[in-house]
């Protein structure tokens, strides 16, 4: 690790404990266990749950905790090793110049020599780990610079291929290759008649000659495995991969690498394999594709773990939400702890599951039907100053998706607005606007049962449609009651029309219904 590994929110406090003690530290008031102490480390426990017959691999992973219970697992560290170096020059840095908070900026990783940093990798409450049983578990990374491979027909290949491709020989395959190498040469030294060049003796005047010369031997000079490697070609359709596009060149990489990865098994704990933006570059079709290479993967594949990041709902199992974590600011929440098996159910059956605009649109609406989505959208169409505006449609009960939200964007400045039904529940609403905090989240229910009768009694809107579409769609006669309920029994296509008017700015003096409005405005104020 470096000093961009460590959180932002950790070397914030231990810059801000310099900074107060400046003139303690540059003096030695502070002694240097007291500061090491206030330095940042990077912790990272993993726990192993094995199966019956796995034990065999964890048994030297294994420690109890409080109640007696035995688990497995290893402990990384990433902590300051040589302690009075970085005490010493800390104390150099401060005693030639008084930092404030913007000077402190030029001389940061000064303050944090992480070049005295070492790491460790034991098991919790016990110790240190041998080599041996370290190298039981295997990680690989596939980073989502993938762009360069293959970009041309010089760069045939990649360090991380060639790699995965020397782990899968064993050494019965690599006397193989060797034999058939010498095969091939000797192949290509009948054809090319390569014996007849060498030939010199039969036009020497020298009796030794012949004897001489017949020693002479052309022999296979059999490069170096790597070498052998690094010269395969990867194709698509009998033509050169960097022939094909980008998404086509890292779709086929992660392929072929991922299936080098089940190939040698043996000895082996556990294998954790991490794929940054699998979808980079891919078209909708391809990213199907790769799911499912994914998900088939991991079941063939038990010793292997998967973990992902990604930007793409695709890669998203609703069925399987537990195994989701929501990255965020430097922070990561799993649904797995934030949701109890209810909530997890709720947004499963939920028909909308972009993750995505929930959690990271700086101004997002939730809404319950599509009459609210039609009317807001044709609002917003109408408003330049809405534009980025998202809309997402839920079902009822927005409360676990507001706990989770809040978290998530602690201090980000994005804000959500909530519109409900009424639908005669005061118990409900009053359990929703406790969520209401009026800085970042905004929650409005409607005051009749459902939105139509807010439409219509908001300002002038019964005369507008009524004068408007009077003719149109039966409405001339209609008392506000019945216009409501017309409204309401309405054809999809009626309500399209009414919107299509709003946006395209027909409806001037139409008035959106006090709730929305309300939403609308605290949006737009952020």
């Amino acid at each position: 690790m470096s000093w961009t590994d460590i959180n932002d929110a950790a070397k914030k406090e231990y810059y801000q404990f310099v900074l107060d003690n400046q003139e303690s530290i540059a003096a030695g008031i502070i002694s240097s266990e007291e500061f090491i102490k206030r330095m940042p480390v990077v912790t990272v426990e993993v726990y192993l749950k094995p199966e019956t017959t796995e034990g065999y691999f964890v048994k030297d992973l294994s420690y109890s905790i409080e109640d007696g219970q035995i688990v497995y697992g290893l402990r990384y560290e990433y902590k300051p090793s040589k302690v009075e170096n970085i005490y010493s020059i800390v104390k150099g840095v401060l005693t030639s110049e008084t930092l404030d908070e913007k000077s402190i900026a030029a001389v940061k990783l000064n303050l944090l020599p992480t070049e005295y940093y070492s790491y460790s990798v034991s098991v919790p409450r016990k110790g240190s780990v041998s080599y041996d049983v370290l190298k039981l578990y295997k990680y690989i990374a596939l980073e989502a610079e993938r762009d360069e491979f293959s970009r041309t027909r010089e760069r045939i290949g990649s360090k991380s291929l060639v790699k995965l491709f020397q782990m899968g020989l064993t050494n019965e395959d690599k006397l193989k290759v060797e034999k058939e190498y010498n095969y091939f040469f000797e192949q290509l030294r009948s054809i090319s008649k390569m014996d007849q060049v060498i030939n010199w003796q039969d036009e020497s005047d020298l009796e030794e000659a012949k004897e001489f010369f017949s020693h002479i031997s052309i022999m296979p000079n059999m490069p170096p495995m790597q070498s052998i490697l690094t010269s395969i070609h990867l194709g698509y359709s009998d033509a050169e991969l960097s022939l094909q596009g980008l998404g086509y060149r890292n779709l086929i990489l992660l392929l072929v690498l991922i299936n080098s990865l089940a190939g040698k098994q043996n000895d082996i704990a556990l294998n954790v394999l991490t794929i940054e933006e699998p979808e980079a570059h891919l078209c909708i079709n391809n990213i199907r594709l790769m799911v499912s290479f994914l998900k088939a993967f991991t079941a063939k594949n038990p010793s292997t773990q998967l973990f992902y990041s990604t930007h793409s709902t695709e890669f998203i199992n609703k069925l399987d939400l537990k195994n989701v974590v929501v990255m965020h600011e430097g922070h990561a929440f799993s649904l797995m702890d934030e949701l109890d098996e209810n909530g997890r159910d709720y947004l499963t059956k939920n028909p909308n599951l972009d993750l995505f605009k929930l959690f990271f649109s700086k101004r997002c609406i939730l809404f319950e039907g599509i009459s609210e989505e039609m009317l807001i959208r044709a609002y917003i169409d109408s408003r330049h100053e809405l534009s980025d505006i998202e809309l997402l449609s839920f079902h009822k009960g927005f409360i676990d998706i507001v706990e989770i939200w809040k978290k998530v964007n602690h201090g980000t400045g994005n804000r959500l607005g909530i519109i409900r039904d009424y639908d005669d529940q005061k118990a409900a609403k009053d359990k929703h606007d406790k969520f209401d905090d009026g800085k970042s989240i905004c929650i409005r229910t409607t005051s009749e049962y459902t939105l139509e009768p807010e439409i219509v009694k908001t300002g002038n809107n019964y005369s507008i449609l009524k004068n408007k579409y009077g003719d149109t769609f039966g409405w001339k006669s209609m008392s506000v009651d019945q216009l409501q309920q017309a409204w309401r029994d309405a054809k999809a296509a009626d309500m399209l029309i009414i919107c299509k008017d709003i946006a395209s700015g027909e409806l001037p003096e139409f008035q959106m219904p006090k709730h929305i409005q309300e939403v609308l405005d605290f949006l737009k104020s952020s």
